[in-house]
């Protein structure tokens, strides 16, 4: 349990960082095939599917978009978490 808790830590934070380093790139190289390259990625996830039951209707869905930077940034997270347990 706890490892797995470290695990959506790691991502989370990493996806965090991959967030900013798309936004400096997209800042810095504006129009340029590198911001471009850095925001090329893939959806992965769930469909919302709806759920009605009379009383309430509700909505469940979940989509991870990962991209070549929020890669990167989930693996500088995990480095520096293997840095930091040692």
């Amino acid at each position: 349990m706890k490892n797995a808790i470290h695990v959506i830590i790691i991502v989370v934070v990493g996806s965090l960082i991959g967030m900013f380093i798309n936004k400096l790139f997209n800042v810095w190289f504006a129009a340029g095939k590198i911001a471009e390259l850095m925001s090329t990625g893939i959806n992965t996830g769930l469909k919302p599917t709806t759920i009605d039951l009379s009383l309430f209707e509700f909505t469940i869905g979940l989509i991870f978009k990962f991209n070549i930077a929020s890669l990167i940034g989930i693996f500088i997270s995990a480095v520096i978490y293997k840095q930091l347990v040692k």
